[in-house]
């Protein structure tokens, strides 16, 4: 058995009375208090606007003549105040013609009682106008709740409006940035596409792309904005705590999120100590392919919802035209390491090209020279003096042919270069990177001819004249250092080597 809940039923209706004759309040006061009302008297006029603003009675029976307030004058007030001007007012006068009653409902009663009056009739009267002040009170109360309802549902239908708007932009920015990162096939441009995208939509100064770099580290290999050097040396750790927290939340997180997290103390300040405001994850097979940090807006505020939600938006997107490209990339090398096989399986060869390497890169990195232009010097120098036979042109040449990327072209190009340094063509020397390149390849030559590694480097730069070059000339300090004994069959000869 379910026991019914008693039906709630509302207090006693209050009265309020007031009258300059004592035996009408008995008269009234008694008539009701036998129907149940509950009653409160006022002496004169002012206390009976006090208690009604007080006490908010269910109805007012006051006589028109009354001490400091008369009865007309009380009920003028009360109308012209928001809160109380439905409120049933009854009059009481001594008057009984027809002015006195037009009169009473010009200033807003509901009703007007002539003296002497019947109880009968006056509870008669009472009861009407209370029942139909409940009555409109409770039409009201209902009225409000269904414009708070009608509000609420406005205000969620507003909500999701605004809710669909938002996604259906946030697809068409992926869609139309997919459909672009898709028909670039070169992985340093479609980085680059990605953090410009990233800057425009954000509002942030700079950004910087991180990726795999070797066991365990992930480093800066893309970056937009200016003072590209500052991001040179951030690093993310794969099985750190951040990077564990990113893949996990699968949404871009605030530098300020990431502080409230356990275990984060020391990469939180590594990433504040860069500026880095806001971070995500592209995504990959394994988890994630990079890591896109930005600084601050230029404007100095925040980012807010809609700036991480595009941001997470483009990293998304990038995602499959990223894997795309870095198979396309990892195809390539596989290509430029079989055309180089046969030529790269000596050991003085390979060790020949890790000395021209550890060196030039460095070198390369404090000359600012782009990535990009960085990732061609490591393939040329993997190549070796190969690069320069005809085996070695034939071979590039056909690659680069239709490469639709850029990046064996790139490479192709910057042998072409070293090799026209090499000759001391016009134009030679004014660009670091095909010195570079064409001292690398020098240098290996020499190495794999015998000599040592200090007559390499002496003969590379004097053959080149990297003296006339400000920054190379300090970095080749072998070049302005006496000759060394030796044979005359060594001197340097001024043709490549093949």
């Amino acid at each position: 058995m379910i026991a019914r809940l008693p039906k709630h039923e509302l207090p006693p209706p209050l009265v309020l009375v007031a009258d300059e004759e004592p035996h009408v309040v008995e008269a009234v006061v008694a008539a009701l208090q036998l129907h149940h009302y509950r009653v409160s008297v006022a002496e004169d006029g002012d206390e009976a606007l006090r208690r009604a603003h007080g006490e908010s009675p269910d109805l007012i029976i006051a006589s028109v003549r009354l001490k400091g307030r008369g009865g007309l004058e009380l009920c003028g007030t009360l109308r012209r105040e928001v809160d109380w001007g439905d409120m049933p007012i009854v009059l009481l006068s001594a008057a009984s013609d027809p002015e006195a009653r037009v009169e009473a409902l010009a200033h807003g009663a509901d009703d007007l009682v002539t003296k002497p009056f019947s109880p009968r009739e006056l509870m008669a009267r009472v009861q009407r106008l209370v029942a139909r002040a409940r009555e409109t009170s409770r039409y009201r109360n209902r009225s409000q709740e269904l414009e708070r309802d009608l509000a609420r549902l406005e205000t969620d239908a507003r909500r999701a409006r605004d809710e669909a708007e938002r996604e259906r932009s946030l697809r068409t920015l992926a869609a139309a940035f997919h459909g672009t990162l898709l028909r670039t096939i070169d992985l340093d441009e479609l980085d680059a596409r990605l953090l410009r995208e990233c800057c425009v939509q954000t509002g942030a100064r700079s950004a910087a792309l991180l990726s795999p770099s070797g066991p365990g580290a992930w480093t800066v290999t893309a970056v937009r904005g200016e003072l590209p050097e500052r991001w040179e040396s951030l690093a993310l750790d794969s099985k750190g705590a951040c990077m564990e927290w990113l893949v996990a939340l699968g949404r871009p997180a605030l530098r300020a999120e990431l502080e409230r997290l356990s275990g984060m103390a020391r990469e939180v300040g590594e990433l504040s100590a860069y500026g880095v405001a806001m971070l995500a994850v592209v995504p990959g097979p394994c988890g994630a392919s990079g890591v896109v940090v930005c600084e601050e807006r230029a404007d100095g505020t925040p980012f807010g919802v809609l700036e991480r939600e595009r941001f997470g938006a483009l990293c998304a997107a990038a995602a499959p035209a990223r894997a795309v490209a870095r198979r396309f990339r990892a195809q390539q090398d596989r290509a430029l390491d079989m055309i180089s096989a046969p030529a790269s399986v000596a050991a003085r060869r390979r060790e020949a090209a890790l000395e021209s390497q550890e060196r030039l890169l460095a070198l390369a990195g404090q000359l600012g020279v782009p990535a990009a232009d960085r990732a061609a010097l490591v393939r040329v120098l993997d190549l070796g003096p190969w690069a320069w036979s005809d085996a070695g042109r034939t071979a590039l040449s056909e690659l680069a042919g239709d490469e639709p990327s850029g990046a064996l072209r790139r490479v192709r190009a910057l042998v072409l270069d070293a090799e026209e340094c090499s000759r001391g063509e016009p134009g030679a020397g004014e660009d670091a990177l095909p010195l570079l390149a064409a001292a690398g390849l020098r240098y290996q030559a020499l190495r794999i001819s015998g000599r040592s590694a200090f007559e390499s480097w002496r003969t590379s730069a004097n053959w080149l004249g990297v003296q006339g070059h400000p920054v190379l000339r300090d970095a080749f300090p072998e070049a302005a250092e006496p000759a060394r004994a030796r044979p005359a069959a060594e001197t340097p000869a001024r043709t490549p080597a093949s």
